[in-house]
């Protein structure tokens, strides 16, 4: 294992990492969803919801409450709420209160239990925290749990979280860990930038470079030369469109009647149709967040 290389793989995509970004104390107002927007109808929404056992709905209170976006700032609020969706073993929330405690931040710091909740969001399948995990075994550079850092690693990526991305792109083109995959790891490079991510387009021209050097990989070489030269425009009215998007969470909790205490599934308040056993959906924000607007935009 190439440990220099990988350490400094890992610095370098520290950037995307979503647990090291979550500072939500310093959340500023361009961060916001709220400051243009009337959220109040869409958030009283999510408070019903949430007391009828929507984890999702919880965890998203938990950060409009944490951050002041959208409602009174309170450190009680937030906290409760966070609870309730932990509680309901909702992920967003289980990795939420992981990243709380881990930092200290409205809770005082148990490195203990935030690792315990961490496990569990990982084996909730939530994408930021099997990222999280896989970098914390990488950073361990112990060789034994290097299967088990990639395994997650590639599971992150398979639900296109950016950051997971990223890191198993670098990985492939480097050969750190894995081996190296200089075509796998232009694809992902690829695909990042086609989603917006301008900080992996340097890279994708550094594999596109050493890809040419190759006659066998000359077709996708030009194809790779025409998403460098893409211009991936950016829709503007950013605040109003996480509006719509927080309002269409709301409407689709709503409609899956998961959380209404009248319709057929789970008729105890606070137990989710999902927990009571019966045949029903699920839908689920996925998102690797630590406020609405990254909820909204997502981790991916």
């Amino acid at each position: 294992m190439k440990t220099l290389l990988l350490a400094a793989l890992l610095c370098s995509t520290a950037s995307l990492a979503w647990y090291s970004n979550a500072s939500y104390a310093s959340t500023v107002d361009s961060d916001r969803v709220c400051t243009e927007t009337d959220c109040s109808k869409e958030l009283r929404r999510l408070i019903r919801l949430a007391r009828s056992g929507s984890g999702d709905a919880a965890a998203l209170v938990a950060m409009a409450y944490a951050t002041g976006d959208g409602l009174e700032q309170s450190n009680e609020q937030a906290i409760r709420y966070l609870r309730m969706g932990v509680r309901q073993r909702n992920a967003m929330a289980v990795f939420l209160m992981s990243d709380w405690l881990r930092n200290g931040f409205m809770l005082e710091q148990d490195l203990a239990e935030s690792q315990r909740l961490l496990d569990q969001a990982v084996n909730l399948k939530y994408a930021p925290a099997q990222y999280a995990k896989a970098v914390q075994l990488l950073q361990a550079e112990q060789e034994a749990q290097l299967p088990e850092a990639i395994r997650l690693l590639e599971l992150a990526t398979e639900q296109r979280l950016a950051s997971a991305m990223l890191l198993s792109a670098q990985l492939k083109q480097y050969g750190a860990g894995v081996e190296q995959d200089l075509p796998g790891a232009a694809e992902l490079y690829r695909k990042l930038v086609l989603a917006g991510q301008v900080s992996a387009r340097p890279y994708l021209q550094e594999v596109t470079a050493l890809l040419a050097a190759d006659q066998q990989h000359q077709t996708l070489v030009e194809e790779l030369r025409q998403v460098e030269n893409m211009e991936v425009i950016r829709v503007t009215g950013q605040a109003l469109q996480a509006n719509n998007m927080l309002e269409g969470i709301v409407k689709r909790l709503s409609a899956s009647g998961l959380y209404d205490n009248r319709s057929i599934g789970s008729r105890i308040r606070g137990v989710s149709c999902e927990q009571s056993g019966s045949n029903c959906g699920v839908i689920r924000p996925d998102s690797s967040s630590g406020s609405i607007s990254e909820a909204l935009a997502g981790g991916k």
